[in-house]
């Protein structure tokens, strides 16, 4: 579809100069530039990073799980070990939060135009219990310590990828214990991320929960994407 668009566009301009080919083709240029799909930057961390991030462990029970964050040759550092909580025997997280939103200042940009999270990352292993974040909503019947809504995620092993994330697979009602959902936004649409929740997201999160191991996970970017809207940034 976009090759089509921009075979149109190049036709366009090879016609008779004037101002309505130009114009034309424009028209078709920013059409296949639509159809490809706008991207918004959240973060990246190639020139050290946009955001202030705090690295944060369990602290529920005696949680004994350990963790760091840092940036390093242009990507973001997660590394640690998740282990059992030792009054739950059962496996507790570590996670690592943005936190530079502050009152009536946003510290992100508008992604309500947009169709899901991009995440170009990379782990050292096979751990399956990675996570994504976003927003401090919070139902109701929500879990106590549950804010925002979260998604699994699965990075690739050893190779920096993207890995997209759809904005109808977050939840705000999800188990603070396990981080998996309780009820999904495919169940149930008042869990869905919200126009206003997207539009200032005030902070995002990477955790590892809910399943015990060594985590090593390297993080480039991270970016809305599917965005439509005139306000989307390019990259």
């Amino acid at each position: 579809l976009k090759h089509r668009y921009w075979l149109r566009a190049r036709r366009a301009l090879a016609s008779p100069t004037s101002a309505m080919a130009l114009a034309r083709a424009l028209a078709l240029a920013v059409a296949a530039s639509t159809a490809a799909g706008a991207e918004v930057m959240l973060e990246a961390f190639g020139g050290g990073g946009q955001h202030m991030w705090r690295q944060m462990n369990d602290p529920v029970m005696g949680g004994k799980s350990t963790g760091s964050f840092h940036v390093e040759n242009g990507v973001g550092v997660f590394d640690g070990e998740v282990v059992d909580v030792p009054f739950l025997k059962a496996p507790g997280f570590i996670k690592v939060a943005t936190e530079d939103a502050k009152a009536f200042r946003r510290a992100f940009p508008d992604i309500s135009h947009c169709k899901a999270i991009s995440i170009n990352s990379k782990s050292a292993n096979a751990y399956a219990g990675f996570f994504f974040s976003f927003g401090t909503a919070h139902p109701a019947e929500g879990k106590f310590f549950a804010s925002g809504y979260k998604s699994t995620f699965q990075p690739s092993k050893g190779k920096f990828t993207d890995v997209e994330i759809p904005f109808s697979s977050f939840t705000d009602y999800w188990d603070d214990a396990t981080g998996q959902p309780i009820k999904t936004c495919s169940e149930n649409p008042k869990y869905c991320p919200t126009a206003k929740a997207l539009e200032d997201i005030r902070t995002m999160s990477v955790w590892a929960e809910g399943t015990a191991g060594r985590v090593h996970l390297e993080i480039s970017s991270v970016k809305a994407v599917g965005c439509s809207s005139e306000e989307a940034v390019h990259v």
